[in-house]
């Protein structure tokens, strides 16, 4: 007996552009090496998916995790030296882990 209420289903989220095509996402290879040139390669592989997902964020929060993940991986596709490249993760790591958390239940949330 309907009760004339809509109720969406527990998994309505993952009918958004978000989960859409974090459903549909293809992990690229890691660098095999540390060189700039393995992490520019790299990087330049998961930018064009992470500008997307920014794009679809479900919420204002995951869009702003999502652009410094943006931001982290424009930064490997150009760093100049392997050195910079260490420094910069080193100064960041909090960052990532937070990040990497907080996007993770973004994730989760379309299932």
């Amino acid at each position: 007996m309907s009760l004339g209420v809509a109720v969406p289903t527990s998994g309505a989220l993952g009918t958004s552009a978000f989960c859409q095509t974090i459903f549909t996402w293809k992990p690229a290879t890691p660098p095999s090496s540390y060189t700039t040139t393995s992490y520019h390669k790299w990087a330049l592989a998961y930018l064009p998916i992470y500008e997307k997902l920014a794009s679809e964020a479900p919420n204002a929060a995951t869009k702003n995790i999502l652009n410094e993940i943006v931001k982290i991986l424009k930064y490997y596709s150009t760093a100049s030296s392997a050195k910079s490249l260490e420094a910069y993760a080193a100064a960041n790591s909090k960052t990532y882990t937070k990040d990497a958390q907080a996007l993770a239940k973004a994730i989760i949330a379309c299932a």
